[in-house]
Order: C-alpha cells, then structure tokens, then sequence
C-alpha cells in the first residue's frame, strides 16, 4: 500500500508541477521538445505532437525540456559522419543520424563544426566532392533518428529568445501549479469531512479547556472582545500570542459564558534534536460547514502550511550558522516513501492532507533562489528585466553548473542519511 501511494502521490506531484512549465511555456510559443516525470532511463515514451512525454526510472524529479534553456545537447559531434536532406533553396531540412529512414537524394557530411541554438547552421566536408562546405539550418529542419522526427527550434521558439515576462511565467508556473493542486486536495477534504467550525467536539483531558469547564456542544463566539468566525482564528491567534491567558465568550444551550484560560505549552519535533514551541487550549471542532466555510478553509490551510513550510525553512537556515545543522532536517525521495507508508496506514483523509503538505512544500522548496532550481532561473530572468541585458551566457552557465552540483550533493547526503536512518539503524 505505500509503495502505490507513493508511486501516485509522486505521479501527481511532479506531473502537476511539470505541466505548469509545459501550458505557459507552449502558451509563450516556447517549443518544447520533452516532458518527462522521473530522471534517468526511459521506460514509457509517447509523441505527440512536437513534445515527447516519457516516463523514467528514477522517482528524483522531473523535468520540460525548452528550447533554448541550456538543457539539449548538441546531437553532432566533431569528426561525425552524418547524411542530410536539403530544400531547393539550399537550406537543411533534415539532418539524418541512422540509417532508419527512406530519404533519397541525400548527401553525406564529415561535421567540423554546427549550431542549433544561436547560428542555426552546419558545416563540414561533403564526402562525395570533398569540399568544406557549409549551410544555414532551414526555419522547419528536424533531426531524424529511428524514424522519428525531433525539430530543431526556431530562433522565434526558443525559451532565451522570449522577453522576461513570457519567460518568468513559464519558470513560476510549475510552483504555482503546485500551490493550486494544495488548494485542490484541502478543498477536496473539506467537502469529504467538513471544515472545522467554531463549535466544540470534545475536550482533552487535563488540558487547560478541562480544567475551566469547557464542554463538548459549546460554540465560540468571542476571544478577547473579538468576534470568532472561523476555528483558524483562535490557532492563528494562540500561535502569535503564545502563553497569554485569554478570555473566550461561548454559546451553551443559548446562555452565554465567560471563561479565562491560559493556554499550555507543548514542544513539537520536527527533526531529530529540533522542536517548535506550540501553545494549546486542549480542545477540537467540529467539522461541516458552508460551501463558503469550505473554500476558505481550502485558502487557509494552503496558506497555513506554506507559513509552516518557510517557518521551518527558517530553523533549517539559522541552524547552519549557529552549527546546530543536521541531514535528519531533511528528507529525500526515500524519506518520503517511508512517511507515505505510514500515513497511507492513517487513511484517505490523512493521506489527502499530507499530499497537499508535500505538493506545497515542493512549491516553495522550487523557488529556492539556488541556480538549479526555478527559483534561481528566476532571479536570471528578474536581472535581464531590470538592466534589460540577458546574464552573461558563460557566467550563467558556471552558475547553473554549480547549482547543479550543489543539489546533487545535497540529495546524495540527503539520501543516504534517509537509507541509514531508516533501514541501517
């Protein structure tokens, strides 16, 4: 059971968060040639149209390939031997790298140099009149290899070439399609048990509501003076008042009572030697509500995990300075198989909830200002808007390069710690 529920959670995550790139990148006219869901080895491939989605072995990630982005590599190589087609203005049209192909009145090239992404053009020496020769790409020119044809971009197609606008949405989509997708789920549990409401279910024992008198049936209607319409309120209040002793109004039975209670104070790990003080009244609503009481839920819980999500990231970050930093902060593809296989056991509804968690956290962890990831492409495309030049192409390459490897280590140390932690120790 956890294995398909992490199989599917992982599916939609990074399926939703990579179609986002695919919708406003195509939307920008940016051709993009592959939409993949995994890393590594290909295992499940379909075309259609210009963009071949696959599905790959490893569950690390995802990806859309943009022309133009830095990610495709140049299919010729120096010394290549390679046959090409060309229209009647001279112009390549099709560049053919097996033989699988029916193409006639072909010629046949010894490549010393060629340009798919700025110059557009091939260059080498034809190999039946041994002349160094050399010819513009055409404006509709495709790679030929195993009988599939994969089109070269067009200058006027390629991710670099788009104006910073077009560029930042289709780098922001893929967060903000996460974001929408948490919303979804929240809004989805809302409508399958309820929101929470501002009338109580039933109270802790030995928790300050118990020891007041709280019961089970009262409804909050006032906390300091201020009018209670919504559960949230009192959390939202309790997480910024800490142990404040507050004063709540409720209905019982139609009389109004007043009731002081100081809020108790618990300690919440979130990482091995790590915790969060969090404060609690010791009581749980009930849950139902109106269509309207549903989607403001769906808003809020959105909301309230991304605040939770950037409060952690917080801790993670002062606690690099401060020498306190450990992996067990962090979890990767591993770690998160073992929690959706102990949540998955908690049911549906828990597993609905911890989806959307996961699917906002994977949001903001995506706008991490690292160059490897959106959030870092996103600071080059900000630059190119405000000094209206592109970065430095070479520059920005290092960049990437070290973000790149930046990551994979992290996700290496990340990995292994998740292996040791939960299968070696």
């Amino acid at each position: 059971m956890g294995i398909i529920a992490f199989i599917i959670i992982f599916g939609l995550l990074v399926t939703v968060h990579e179609y986002g790139h695919l919708l406003f990148a195509k939307r920008a006219g940016i051709m993009c040639p592959e939409f993949a869901i995994g890393m590594g080895p290909k295992i499940f491939s379909y075309k259609k149209d210009e963009t071949l989605y696959t599905i790959r072995l490893l569950p690390v990630g995802g990806y859309v390939m943009m022309a133009g982005s830095g990610m495709e590599q140049n299919p010729l190589t120096e010394g290549m031997t390679v046959n090409i087609k060309r229209n009647e203005a001279g112009e390549v049209t099709h560049i053919l790298l097996d033989d699988q192909h029916q193409f006639q009145q072909i010629e046949q090239l010894e490549v010393t140099d060629s340009d798919f992404e700025d110059r557009l053009f091939i260059e080498g020496i034809n190999q039946y009149t041994n002349e160094q020769v050399r010819y513009n790409v055409a404006h509709e020119a495709y790679f030929v290899r195993e009988g599939d044809l994969i089109q070269i971009a067009p200058l006027e197609r390629q991710f670099k070439n788009k104006k910073p606008w077009p560029k930042f949405l289709a780098l922001f989509a893929g967060p903000l399609f996460n974001f929408i997708l948490a919303f979804v789920l929240f809004l989805a549990l809302a409508f399958m048990v309820g929101a929470p409401t501002t009338t109580i279910s039933g109270v802790a024992k030995d928790s300050p509501a118990q020891e007041v008198g709280l019961k089970k049936g009262d409804t909050i209607k006032q906390l300091n003076g201020e009018k209670v319409t919504s559960f949230n309120q009192i959390r939202n209040y309790l997480d910024q008042n800490g142990g404040k002793t507050i004063k709540l109004i409720v209905d019982r039975d139609g009389q109004e009572k007043t009731f002081n209670l100081k809020p108790k104070l618990m300690k919440q790990e979130v990482s091995k030697g790590k915790s969060l003080d969090r404060y609690i009244i010791g009581f749980g609503p009930e849950f139902g509500g109106s269509f309207l009481d549903k989607l403001q839920y769906g808003i809020t819980m959105t909301i309230d995990g991304a605040t939770k999500i950037f409060t952690l990231l917080g801790i993670m970050f002062a606690s690099i300075f401060n020498g306190t930093f450990s992996f067990d902060m962090l979890n990767g593809p591993v770690g998160i198989y073992k929690n959706t296989e102990k949540v998955a056991s908690m049911g549906l509804e828990t597993l609905i909830g911890y989806t959307a968690m996961l699917s906002v956290n994977l949001g903001i962890m995506n706008l991490l200002p690292i160059p490897a990831l959106d959030g870092g492409r996103i600071l080059f495309v900000i630059y190119e808007a405000i000094f209206r030049k592109p970065v430095n192409k070479k520059a920005e390459m290092y960049i990437v390069a070290a973000g790149a490897i930046f990551v994979f280590f992290v996700m290496i140390m990340v990995t292994w710690n998740d292996i040791s932690r939960y299968f070696l120790k």
